[in-house]
């Protein structure tokens, strides 16, 4: 019987022995296909990308401030509201800013008045200056008269000499007409009363009372989400002084911070593809390189390193890199300043440059202004 037995049991660790080179077998070519299957996949795609997880969105912030002192008389606003550009937010106590605005209307009045007055003045002295010139021809005459009379001796001397005094004495007073008028026009400064300079000064200051007037109702700036409110009814708020933010959802952007060693590889214009941790996985957004920073964060940091002293470590530095989004994305999924995203840059094939938002055109040369380009996007009220 024991002779079975140590077959039995030689058999069975024969078997034993097997099934671990079996399976060791199977390890190692389950290894070497997982390796193959990377290696393939790295070579025909995984080289192709940079994937990015220190990326965040980012967007306009548009503060809202006072231009006028004044107290706070209601307030339309609050947190989380969505506005339009030019609704309503804060409007101030404007009694100080109507009588202001009437002073200067009565003044402008004053002044217009004033200018048509020195107008008819001045028409007075060419009127009495060719009431002068006139006198001036007729003392002329008479003066010849009495003069060839004086010398024929069938006049008196002394009547030739009053009549030539009387010339001199109407030129003098011509003269000092045609100075009175010079002065007129001097104080009116134009050729007409509308043009006048105190006219026109007058007509600005009705202009700025009545700026002064519209700014106490505090408009949003752009369409968004309001932010931070910092005001309440009753009080008092002062010129410069921030009553709310508003974050336009339709301005944003992401910034990417990708490491140097991978850096070489990107190119402005290369296609994104992008993940916002606050859908997950399930939506993507496309979009493209807009543009990649002049520097590292750490060079605009508080406290720069300090390459050259003793303590030096060398660390793996990250260059921020602006992400375009799709607009079409952000419209079918709203990103905010702040979340969190993860992306893959595609470093080889043909650039994506899609249509930039007219918002980001304005920071390139010789396009449109920002506020003309934020008109046209968010509306076309007044909010000055």
């Amino acid at each position: 019987m024991a002779i079975p037995e140590v077959v039995s049991g030689a058999r069975r660790l024969a078997e034993e022995s097997w099934r671990r080179r079996r399976n060791l077998w199977l390890l190692l070519v389950i290894v070497l296909l997982a390796l193959a299957g990377w290696a393939a996949w790295w070579f025909l795609v995984g080289r192709w990308w940079v994937n990015v997880d220190d990326a965040y969105v980012e967007g306009n912030i548009y503060p809202v401030n006072a231009r006028v002192s004044g107290t706070v008389a209601a307030v339309s606003g609050y947190n989380t509201l969505v506005v339009r550009r030019g609704d309503p937010l804060v409007i101030l106590g404007g009694r100080r800013a109507e009588l202001a605005l009437h002073r200067a209307q009565a003044q402008l009045a004053q002044s217009r008045q004033d200018a048509r007055a020195l107008m008819e003045e001045m028409a007075a002295s060419r009127a009495h200056g060719a009431a002068l010139a006139a006198a001036l021809a007729t003392a002329r005459q008479k003066a010849w008269r009495y003069g060839a009379a004086a010398e024929s001796g069938a006049a008196q001397t002394l009547e030739a000499i009053a009549s030539k005094d009387e010339v001199a004495r109407l030129r003098g007073e011509i003269a000092a007409e045609n100075a009175h008028g010079r002065a007129l026009q001097a104080r009116l400064g134009a050729r007409d009363a509308d043009n006048a300079p105190s006219v026109k000064a007058a007509l600005e200051r009705v202009k700025l009372a009545q700026l002064t007037l519209q700014r106490q109702i505090i408009r949003a700036p752009v369409s968004g989400i309001l932010a931070q409110q910092a005001v309440q009814r009753g009080q008092w708020v002062a010129p410069g002084q921030r009553l709310f933010t508003v974050v336009p959802l339709h301005q944003i952007w992401v910034d990417a911070n990708v490491k140097e060693t991978d850096l070489a590889a990107v190119r402005v214009g290369a296609r994104v593809i992008l993940h916002a941790d606050v859908y997950g996985g399930g939506v993507t957004y496309h979009g493209w390189v807009a543009g990649i920073g002049g520097a590292s964060g750490a060079i605009f940091a508080v406290l720069p390193p300090e390459n050259a002293s003793g303590n030096w470590i060398k660390f793996t530095q990250r260059i921020p890199v602006r992400i375009a989004i799709d607009p079409q994305d952000l419209v079918a999924h709203p990103l905010r300043p702040g979340l969190t995203m993860s992306m893959a840059i595609r470093v080889g094939g043909k650039a994506r440059q899609g249509p930039a938002p007219a918002w980001m055109e304005t920071a390139r040369p010789g396009s449109a202004s920002a506020a003309a380009a934020d008109l046209a996007a968010g509306g076309r009220r007044d909010v000055r």
